[in-house]
């Protein structure tokens, strides 16, 4: 899937879960968790040479590199349950050693908002023909539905781009017109 697609993906859910679990914010925690929810969404694809995210974070195309060649190309380490927790427990262990105890609270949201994005991304792929190596270094990739890639998604269709996209952007609003006061209090 591409990049906003990913990331619309990503909103949704945490939109979603934000209604089931409602959160204290203010302006300040809400945008960082917001870009939070966005960087969590693309970093997966920092196995590939040409990440959208590696064109925008300083230090992010060697990251890519690294990962890359750890894991023996793109959809690999990061794409899996081994990869999903070495990187929300090494960004979990950074919040708890490295930040004031102050921050650390709001840091924890932050972090969650990080994880959503980033395991949205695992879950969106799972539904493309080429489907994601859950278990990771063993070679099976798995793709909903099973069986004919022809039922899933493939990266840049009609399909990703207007169907799904179209289906993300409604499912979207009426999460957030349905519980607007909810959205505005996590906001101020």
């Amino acid at each position: 899937m591409t990049a906003v697609t990913h990331q619309l993906t990503a909103l949704t859910t945490a939109s979603w879960l934000l209604v089931i679990y409602p959160q204290n914010g203010g302006p300040v925690l809400a945008t960082v968790a917001l870009v939070a929810v966005m960087v969590g969404a693309l970093t997966p694809d920092l196995d590939q040479p040409a990440a959208n995210l590696g064109n925008r974070l300083l230090g992010a195309k060697v990251v890519g590199r690294i990962a890359n060649k750890f894991s023996g190309g793109h959809r690999h380490f990061t794409h899996s349950i081994l990869g999903l927790m070495a990187i929300g427990y090494f960004l979990h262990w950074v919040i708890s050693h490295w930040l004031a105890p102050g921050l650390a609270a709001n840091a924890q949201l932050v972090w969650w908002a990080f994880m959503i994005g980033y395991v949205s991304h695992i879950v969106a792929d799972t539904f493309t023909d080429r489907g994601v190596p859950w278990l990771w270094p063993l070679p099976w990739h798995f793709q909903i539905p099973p069986g004919s890639s022809a039922f899933r998604i493939t990266t840049g269709s009609f399909v990703e781009l207007f169907v799904l996209r179209g289906v993300l952007v409604i499912v979207l609003v009426i999460i957030i017109r349905t519980n607007l006061t909810l959205f505005l209090n996590f906001w101020r």
